[in-house]
């Protein structure tokens, strides 16, 4: 009795491996190859060739490298009738590292037949492009001349193959005249102008960093530096890509201003550009407790390290304050307002004017003086 149980139990087990389930008559994939680091539209066709409805039914596809199912892994189509037909859509991410090759795709039916899932293997072709490096970012995209400063740079593979042994570079970037003269780049790196990445996968991004340094007679100006990409494919092939940099190179304006000299009502200011860049359109306005006579003078432009003056005729009261208000376009051709604040002390105050009366008196004394010590000594 105990061995009858046991083949029924069999027979049973067998049924539900062996039931009919519906057969996959298509599959389609788009795009066809697939491609690595990016994700593929699946759909397969199911058909039901026998005489009965197929109860149930449920198709699946396990995760098995390099394909992963992004969503549902699990399709419940439900009955399809006798000679019926039902679709089912899955979406498959293919692994970034997946090689030029064709895969076996595992798709599993079930029915409530055939309660063990019938696994049917299907093939996958996957192609990537080569891999493609790009620098995408900088972190400094202005500097100033004379400056040294560490940058970092983010390079991406924006290709559809992983890139290896990847050596970044600055490139020499010069420039020969007519007469042979060579003129150096102004940006220049500092230590190894050359940088190792081991790896990058389609779609990855890495840092770098490198250390530039400014000539400190550089132009102000827009500066194009260009970077190669060495690395290998996938089939270790060496490949070079080439990107450029922007950095611009600006000066910032640092004004001040002295009173270089207050004699007779005449006041003389100094003002000068302590910064490394240039300050255009300059307009000066002078505000004192006293009076002025030219309040407001238009000065032009004051280079880096150069001095310039406003002459002008006023009336200061002693230790008295005058405010400077210089307008200016600095080197982004922003316009921008600085204020300085002078003080007229002692040294700066006008030469009070002689007393022409005193001065007489003074004159008739010495002159009495003279004569009375001339009649008294000399003419006797």
């Amino acid at each position: 009795m105990r061995k009858i149980i046991q083949l029924i139990i069999i027979i049973f087990i067998l049924s539900g491996v062996f039931a009919a389930v519906p057969q996959i008559t298509q599959v389609t994939y788009d795009p066809s190859p697939a491609i690595p680091g990016t994700t593929t539209t699946l759909i397969i066709q199911l058909e039901n060739k026998d005489s009965i409805t197929q109860e149930n039914v449920t198709i699946s596809i396990p995760d098995e490298y390099p394909f992963m199912v992004k969503e549902e892994s699990t399709k419940n189509i439900g009955n399809i009738i006798k000679y019926g037909k039902a679709t089912a859509k899955f979406t498959i991410y293919v692994d970034p590292s997946a090689e030029n090759k064709t895969y076996t795709l595992p798709i599993e039916i079930k029915t409530k037949s055939a309660s063990v899932p019938i696994k049917t293997p299907h093939q996958i072709i996957v192609s990537g492009n080569e891999p493609e490096l790009k620098v995408i970012d900088v972190s400094e995209e202005r500097l100033i001349p004379g400056q040294e400063k560490e940058i970092e740079l983010t390079i991406q593979n924006v290709g559809t193959s992983p890139a290896y042994a990847i050596t970044m570079e600055i490139q020499e970037d010069r420039t020969v005249t007519a007469t042979g003269t060579v003129i150096e780049r102004e940006i220049t790196p500092l230590g190894a102008s050359t940088k190792y990445i081991e790896k990058i996968m389609p779609g990855e991004q890495a840092k770098t960093r490198i250390k530039l340094s400014v000539n400190r007679n550089a132009t102000l100006k827009n500066y194009m530096i260009p970077i190669k990409l060495l690395y290998r494919d996938s089939s270790g092939e060496w490949n070079e890509d080439r990107s450029y940099i922007g950095i611009k190179i600006s000066g910032t304006v640092d004004l001040d201003a002295t009173i270089k000299e207050y004699t007779n009502g005449e006041l003389t200011i100094e003002i000068f550009n302590k910064g490394a860049g240039k300050a255009e359109y300059m307009f000066v306005e002078i505000n004192v407790q006293g009076t002025i006579e030219k309040p407001k003078q238009f000065i032009g432009s004051l280079e880096p390290n150069d001095i310039d003056t406003v002459k002008t005729k006023a009336t200061l009261i002693e230790k008295d304050t005058i405010v400077l208000n210089i307008t200016y376009q600095d080197t982004d051709a922003t316009i921008k307002t600085k204020q300085i604040t002078l003080t007229a002390n002692n040294k700066t105050t006008p030469t009070e004017q002689p007393n022409v009366l005193l001065t007489a008196i003074i004159l008739l004394v010495i002159i009495a003086i003279i004569y009375l010590g001339y009649r008294k000594f000399i003419k006797k």
